[in-house]
């Protein structure tokens, strides 16, 4: 399921000073210039973190994109959401609701607040894969959050600790300038710690009413909760279609990635009513859809980089859950009235 945002992939884009070809890294991920500016648009959490790669590989090591992204954040980009947070009275009244809005832009991390009495902790988790782009993303979870506090609250507000639960190469001093504080890496969560008295400081432009207004807007609009079962699921489908070009992947293998045993995640599968089988031939079916929509690859390269070893298999696996045959499907997007 498409959970980032495409706000977050034109913002990288337009921050990726040193790859002038911005069509081209927009169709990494199956976006145009036009689309991505789509409110309702997202890509998969996978796309995204190729995307923040490439970029990193154009800035390596001394990475600043992902961090001038974040400086260049405003509260009215974000709708509602960013209003809420804009109007709200004091920072608590803005984290209060805040880790339930976040997954209308993000449905991959899980965000939380925590009052421990001297300090004010905000936590984000974002589960496996370790990759540079995960790490990159996380970060840039954090350092958005923060530029939109700074415009509700005042522009030196910076947390009395930051950390992360990944470790990274690379020049991170653009962390530090961003954040106002030395990063922690190797953490058991990420997250910010702020000062009691920050986020119980009176914000220049709150306003109570306004805030009750869109938090109650929010409120009724949004998704229903996604469930832990249902976050694991979707991992397990991103790793596998990662994986099928070299043939379907064992469970094994997909448990190693994402840092379980292999019974653990047969077992939390079966305690959220799925089961390998069928993650499997749902990462088939998203990966055919998505190369046959975005790719020129043959029929025949498409049956292989979905884990069949003959192109009829394909056929026969693609008809029974779609109802039309690979080519048909094809056709059917090039065709003028799918194009109208």
């Amino acid at each position: 399921m498409p959970d980032i945002s495409a706000i977050f992939v034109r913002k990288q884009v337009e921050a990726a000073d040193a790859l002038p070809d911005k069509a081209a890294l927009y169709a990494s991920v199956g976006l145009t210039e036009e689309t991505a500016r789509d409110p309702g648009a997202k890509i998969s959490s996978a796309d995204y973190f190729s995307l923040l790669e490439t970029i990193a590989k154009s800035e390596w090591p001394d990475l600043r994109f992902h961090m001038r992204v974040c400086a260049g954040m405003r509260c009215e980009e974000f709708g509602a959401v960013g209003l809420a947070i804009k109007s709200a009275p004091t920072l608590r009244h803005g984290f209060a609701r805040m880790h339930r809005y976040a997954r209308l832009y993000n449905t991959s991390s899980a965000f939380a607040v925590e009052d421990k009495g001297t300090v004010y902790c905000w936590t984000h988790r974002r589960p496996l894969p370790d990759r540079l782009g995960n790490h990159l993303s996380n970060e840039a979870a954090l350092a958005t959050f923060l530029t939109l506090c700074r415009e509700a609250s005042r522009p030196d507000l910076a947390p009395v600790r930051l950390q992360f639960a990944h470790r990274r190469g690379g020049d991170t001093s653009a962390l530090a300038e961003h954040f106002g504080i030395e990063p922690v890496f190797g953490a058991d969560i990420d997250g910010m710690q702020f000062a009691v008295e920050d986020v119980d400081r009176p914000s220049p432009i709150g306003d109570l009413a306004i805030w009750k207004f869109f938090s109650d807007h929010l409120e009724s609009t949004l998704p229903p909760m996604e469930t832990e079962a249902d976050r694991l699921a979707a991992q397990v489908i991103e790793e596998v279609a990662a994986l099928l070009s070299g043939g379907v992947p064992q469970l094994a293998e997909v448990a190693a990635r994402l840092g379980l045993g292999t019974r653990t995640l047969q077992r939390r599968l079966s305690d959220g009513g799925k089961s390998y089988q069928e993650l499997v031939a749902e990462a088939r079916r998203r990966l055919a859809r998505k190369l046959l929509r975005q790719s020129d690859y043959s029929l025949a390269e498409i049956a292989f980089l979905t884990g069949f070893s003959e192109q009829s298999a394909f056929t026969r696996a693609f008809k029974r859950r779609e109802g039309m045959t690979p080519g048909a499907f094809r056709q059917s997007i090039l065709s003028p009235a799918h194009a109208g």
